[in-house]
């Protein structure tokens, strides 16, 4: 699954048998879990025109690799009367993904349920994804700007109820040589609900040839973003065919951007104000970014604004006091009231700052990774007008600056360079998760191997070095005289040796000093 070129790996029809995989995509309101088996892996690429899987929902193909969904949860979910998402707290949405892993282990993993064969969790950042920090590895990092999961533990009670953990370590070595230790990630997966969507757009990509009125030059494909739009703004980078990590992960939603009245003239509320959940810890204080414009939370702040119920720069409605503070962050929390964007017609001014926002975000990554595909999705994308919008934008920002590049040289090309996710009915989140999964699957079968040819190897000499031992205590004196007796008729054959080679020298020497002075006579 890991080489560019489609190639046989673990998950061949003989080997995937059996094999159960958990995913958590991790929102900051809600998360999504699922549970799949492996069906099959298929060598031979195909046409990715000619991919049915659609008709069939419960059927989920990565690449080479066919899924067969078993079951899938939103926790929390809609209530059914009122249809709006309640606002849970961390650890309550962390404890019923942990119920519902453990009751469809339960029902839907052979063998008693023991444990899932791996397990994938592709979360909101900023996030420790470093298994060698253990401080931080799995858990929210405190520059979120979602203060109630600052710190929050993640991967540590999800591995538990997955049973690759077990439930009686903390902090042991037996937890280290699950978890990683610094080492690897055995039977784990965690990354960036970013990274992990654009791990699996690559992996897919490049086993399918690419749709037949594709324009692209037909280069092999080794660089990939994934933008997902939505309460935040996250970039996912697969380069050189690897997830791009360094310091953490990729941070490409708090770019600054520039904004539209520098050169369109148009009258619209500069970029100055920022959105109240990156006051506090965003870069730029969430002024003039991506994520300040085109996230559903500064797009509905901008619309509030707009109708004169909106916030002020410091947080506060327009028009009041700041004493209500806590309310006006309770809506901006509020899922619901973001769904006001859903009612909003195309031609809505507001569209123009999310298209110009992720245009400009679009022509950064361009231009500083010179990726091949950039993939949007997200919440915000699902207003689908929105993809024209931002490759006219992106053509016009260029200034054609790049159009000696083939797929960059007409702005039609963009069409193929700027697309939409491949998986509609499934969210891009959790096939990531799916794709963190199975690599970790990967991973952990070939540590298992490696360890037990180690193990065969370490018993292989100790019965080596026990049979030595025995023998010794058997009959030690005759082995010790045997090994004398020969020790010395080797010394005996080796002087023999060395004396007849001094005896040959010293006559060739003789001889040609002979002739040397018979010579000058």
């Amino acid at each position: 699954m890991r080489s560019q070129a489609p190639s046989s790996s673990s998950y061949s029809a003989e080997t995937d048998d059996g094999v159960y995989l958990a995913a958590i995509e991790g929102g900051g309101t809600t998360f999504v879990v699922s549970v799949a088996r492996v069906l099959r892996h298929d060598d031979e690429r195909c046409d990715i025109d000619d991919i049915d899987d659609d008709d069939d929902e419960t059927l989920l193909r990565i690449g080479p690799t066919r899924l067969r969904l078993l079951k899938t949860a939103t926790i929390p979910p809609r209530d059914d009367v009122t249809g709006r998402i309640p606002n849970w707290t961390p650890m309550r949405i962390i404890e019923e993904t942990c119920d519902f892993l453990i009751r469809s282990r339960l029902e839907c993993v052979p063998n008693g349920g023991r444990r899932y064969s791996a397990v994938g969790i592709a979360t909101f950042g900023p996030c420790g994804v470093d298994p060698a920090s253990s401080d931080s590895y799995g858990r929210i990092l405190p520059g979120s700007p979602k203060k109630e999961w600052r710190g929050i533990d993640l991967l540590t009670p999800i591995a538990r109820a997955c049973g690759v953990l077990p439930s009686s370590t903390s902090s042991s070595s037996e937890c280290d040589a699950v978890l990683g230790g610094g080492v690897g990630t055995r039977w784990v997966g965690f990354d960036t609900d970013v990274n992990a969507p654009a791990l699996a757009e690559f992996r897919h990509r490049i086993h399918h040839r690419p749709s037949r009125s594709s324009r692209c030059s037909g280069k092999a494909l080794t660089s990939l973003s994934y933008v997902t739009i939505g309460t935040g703004v996250g970039v996912g980078l697969v380069i050189n065919s690897m997830p791009v990590h360094g310091l953490l992960h990729p941070e490409g939603g708090h770019v600054a951007i520039r904004p539209m009245n520098d050169d369109d003239g148009d009258d619209y509320d500069d970029y100055s104000v920022g959105y109240a959940w990156g006051m506090e810890r965003s870069p730029y204080g969430g002024r003039g970014t991506v994520e300040g414009v085109a996230s559903s939370v500064a797009l509905t702040e901008r619309y509030l604004r707009m109708t004169g119920g909106g916030m002020d720069g410091g947080g506060g409605r327009r028009g009041t006091t700041t004493d209500n503070d806590d309310h006006v962050v309770d809506d901006v929390n509020d899922a619901q009231s973001r769904e006001v964007l859903s009612t909003l017609p195309d031609d809505h001014p507001i569209w123009d700052h999310a298209s110009n926002a992720i245009a400009n975000l679009c022509v950064t990554i361009l231009l500083l990774t010179s990726c091949q595909k950039i993939v949007l999705g997200g919440g915000v994308m699902k207003r689908t007008p929105l993809y024209g919008m931002v490759r006219k934008r992106v053509w016009k920002l260029l200034n054609r600056y790049l159009d000696s590049v083939d797929e960059l040289s007409e702005e039609c090309k963009l069409d193929d360079v700027i697309v939409g996710g491949s998986w509609g009915k499934v969210g891009s989140g959790l096939v990531g998760a799916y794709a963190l999964a199975l690599d970790a699957y990967d991973d952990g079968v070939k540590l298992t191997v490696v360890e037990e040819r180690r193990r065969r190897r370490r018993e292989t000499n100790g019965k080596e070095e026990r049979s030595i031992a025995s023998s010794l205590d058997d009959g030690g004196d005759e082995i010790l005289s045997a090994h004398y007796d020969v020790e010395r008729r080797w010394t005996f054959a080796l002087g023999v040796l060395a004396g007849l080679g001094l005896s040959f020298g010293c006559a060739l020497a003789t001889s040609v000093l002979g002739r040397g002075l018979l010579r000058r006579r």
